[in-house]
């Protein structure tokens, strides 16, 4: 038996949770029935579901979080697309397949960000984010200054608050591990830490992309867009800044693909850590590292419009920088693998 978006049931009626208790311990239990219970808000299910507190607290078999579909199989909703094409419509949409039902691959991929996001009227996702946001928090104003925040590129905790003008440093702290809570952002940490807990370096990012696109582009346009001026905010300002949007969506499947080989045995070495590795002087895109075996493989991905120079083999002195006997890897890396950049989409499709 299932029962899908449970959650709307527990809005309805808040007693549910200790009815279905109830009724499973003196009738069901032992009655082979596989009882499946889905819900789309997160945090409801967190709490009144699988929490300590919650009435079936210690009743499941098992619970699965199921993440948005990687960059192959969201590529197969647009067979008529390029490679190219594939990877910028996964950058703006990201994982989720009813976003990804709403784009038409036989019409470009502008067109359908105008017809689908953009317009005020009729588009089919002009206010999913708002709607689905509204459902889950109780101060939405506050969370959304902090989410476009944090899509127009304030990544660390002073320029959130700063950009956000929620409150103090503390506030908005609070706020953030609320919205880590609802997988809605993450913490990144460059993949040396060794307690990424206590890191001072963390960078908070927007995990799902169509939310990322979203907050960057629709909500500070809103008022613009509910005029009609979706064609100039789309040739304006989305058209001339999406290779640049694209471009974190890109470290992420180049990290990905990464550890697809490793999955496959197809490094030399068994990764304890794939990410992305920062400090203030320098960036390293791509890092899969294992202390245990000394080993690591370093790389370097753009995505740009423009060629790619030979200026991307400063690559080569980030590494030497970082690699000597005083580096964060904790050891002096003999031989290194570079991915020269563009990392071929293809291969990660």
């Amino acid at each position: 038996m299932v029962i899908d978006e449970f959650t709307y049931l527990i809005s309805g009626n808040k007693a549910i949770p200790s009815i279905l208790q109830k009724v499973w311990d003196e009738k069901l239990k032992n009655t082979g029935l596989m009882l499946v219970l889905c819900g789309s808000y997160n945090g409801m299910m967190e709490t009144e579901v699988l929490g300590y507190q919650a009435p079936l607290y210690g009743r499941r078999t098992a619970s699965t979080l199921l993440h948005p579909l990687n960059l192959p199989s969201s590529s197969l909703f647009f067979p008529c697309y390029a490679a190219d094409e594939q990877f910028l419509a996964w950058s703006v949409l990201g994982g989720m397949p009813y976003y990804l039902c709403t784009f038409d691959d036989q019409q470009d991929l502008f067109t359908n960000i105008r017809q689908q996001i953009l317009n005020s009227q009729s588009g089919t996702l002009y206010s999913e984010p708002r709607l689905l946001l509204m459902e889950e928090l109780r101060e939405p104003r506050n969370y959304f200054s902090i989410l476009r925040a944090i899509a127009q590129g304030r990544t660390r905790l002073d320029e959130i608050t700063q950009a956000s003008g929620v409150g103090e440093v503390n506030s908005v702290a609070r706020y953030l591990d609320i919205l880590q809570q609802m997988h809605l952002i993450t913490r990144r940490i460059p993949a040396t830490e060794s307690q990424p807990e206590k890191s001072k370096k963390g960078l908070y990012q927007i995990d799902d992309h169509f939310l990322r696109f979203w907050f960057r582009y629709v909500h500070p346009n809103q008022s613009g867009l509910d005029l009609g001026l979706s064609e100039a905010i789309l040739e304006q300002r989305i058209r001339p800044d999406l290779d640049h949007f694209a471009a974190t969506a890109f470290e992420e499947a180049a990290q990905t693909y990464i550890a697809r080989l490793a999955q496959m045995g197809r490094l030399n070495f068994l990764p304890e850590h794939i990410g992305g590795w920062w400090d203030r002087d320098a960036e390293i895109d791509v890092l899969a590292i294992s202390q245990s075996e000394r080993a690591a493989l370093v790389g370097e991905c753009k995505w740009s419009v423009n060629p790619i120079g030979t200026n991307i083999l400063v690559l080569q002195r980030k590494v030497d920088l970082q690699c000597g006997q005083k580096s964060e890897f904790g050891f002096t890396m003999r031989a290194i693998s570079l991915v020269i950049a563009p990392l071929i989409v293809g291969n990660a499709l």
